[in-house]
């Protein structure tokens, strides 16, 4: 065990001896699952039991990682009960990750001893993982960040710092990024700071923490337009460096944002602005296909019905025409943010047409690992954007869940 990892579990330790006498408390909010549609719960079930399929060895890191993905549709859906019990049946560090979130999820909705209990069975967890010979320190690190994040929401300053302490930049944003929610308003100062000293340092996961913790600072001082201003320059003037991708990140960030402040003109000048980026660099074409749909649909949401459509319809044409180019375990993923941008239009006869295609394109390969990743991803999204299956896709689903066997 390393000098590291010692430190890590000291850390760990002392916040759990802290949390102890909150944790013993009867009391609980008793979060409780919002009510679905049966369409949508059976879609999560036969997600679920997709993710479930992998077997074991050789293939206990890849079940829990699809697992996850079930367990994050379920918490967007506002099911704390139903993401439990997947939490229950991950394993791996994603464990103690899953009820990191779920404590999250506990403190934002006011249910305080909830979120303190997930957040010390988090901690229990990457205990006990990191004592297997197979655990790394980013893993141990990423439960820290996640429950740090959770102290900091519910004001427990001491033990935020104890967490936070040795976190690396891959992991301290999480924390960052919170602050940046909480804080008075100093922390637009200090985090505009961190900006500049991250890019001049040129440390690629400092610059991408500070310019997320930035994107929430521009949610939460949206309102103020001098703030906004201030803000959206110095993320875009800080940039230059970073990926198109994850420029094109931070732009849909500040989109959404501005839809979350009834705002759809400044959402559509950012759309317009965003569009850019998928027309002058060079995209793979699955990836081009999925951003232009994120684009069409936020589109849509302001107001540009006619364009957003004849966009969207582009990328469904250039999925047609250069789908032997892609390989064959990425096509259900570049048609699943098309699906959801026709859903978003109000178009389901073309969302179900679409998923659809996704299901066929994703049983083309024959080993099932890329099988039930893509059907779990594609059952897991039609339950969150509201797509209830036909009769014909419904028993399409169970058939290719029923067939997950050899070989993987």
């Amino acid at each position: 065990m390393t000098r590291r990892t010692n430190h890590l579990l000291l850390s760990i330790a002392l916040f759990l001896s802290v949390g102890s006498a909150a944790a013993s408390s009867p009391a609980r909010a008793g979060l409780v699952d919002r009510p679905l549609q049966p369409y949508q719960s059976d879609l999560l079930d036969v997600a679920f039991k997709a993710a479930s399929a992998f077997p074991v060895h050789p293939h206990l890191k890849n079940r829990a990682r699809v697992q996850e993905l079930v367990f994050d549709a379920c918490l967007e859906l506002d099911q704390p009960c139903r993401a439990r019990s997947c939490a229950e049946k991950m394993s791996t560090w994603r464990r103690g990750a899953a009820y990191a979130d779920l404590a999250f999820y506990g403190a934002q909705h006011g249910a305080k001893e909830e979120a303190q209990k997930d957040a010390d069975l988090a901690l229990r967890l990457a205990r006990e993982g990191s004592a297997d010979e197979d655990s790394q320190d980013w893993q141990v690190d990423r439960i820290r960040s996640k429950v740090a994040r959770v102290q900091l929401w519910l004001g427990q300053g001491e033990q935020v710092a104890s967490l936070s302490e040795g976190l690396e930049p891959s992991e301290s944003g999480r924390v960052d990024e919170v602050r940046a929610m909480v804080g008075d308003e100093k922390v637009i100062d200090a985090t505009l700071s961190a900006l500049d000293s991250a890019v001049s340092s040129g440390n690629f996961d400092a610059t991408r923490n500070a310019l997320d913790a930035s994107a929430r600072l521009y949610q939460r001082f949206y309102a103020d337009a001098e703030k906004r201003s201030r803000i959206e320059g110095k993320i875009k003037g800080s940039w230059e460096h970073m990926p198109v991708a994850v420029r094109l990140d931070l732009m849909v960030e500040m989109i959404d944002s501005a839809f979350d402040h009834q705002d759809p003109a400044k959402a559509l000048d950012l759309v317009n602005e965003a569009r850019h980026f998928v027309d002058d660099y060079q995209w793979t074409a699955e990836t081009l296909i999925q951003q232009a749909a994120r684009l069409a649909e936020r589109r849509f949401r302001a107001g540009d019905h006619q364009k957003a459509r004849a966009e969207a319809d582009a990328a469904w044409s250039r999925y047609e025409e250069e789908r032997e180019k892609i390989v064959d375990i990425y096509r259900a993923g570049a048609l699943r943010p098309l699906a959801e941008a026709y859903q978003a239009f109000g178009d389901k006869a073309a969302a179900l047409k679409v998923y659809k295609r996704a299901v066929e394109e994703g049983v083309h390969n024959p080993n099932s690992r890329p099988r039930a990743e893509d059907l779990a991803a594609t059952c897991c999204s039609m339950a969150v954007r509201r797509v209830e299956p036909d009769a014909e896709l419904r028993a399409r689903l169970l058939q290719v869940c029923d067939g997950l066997k050899e070989p993987w």
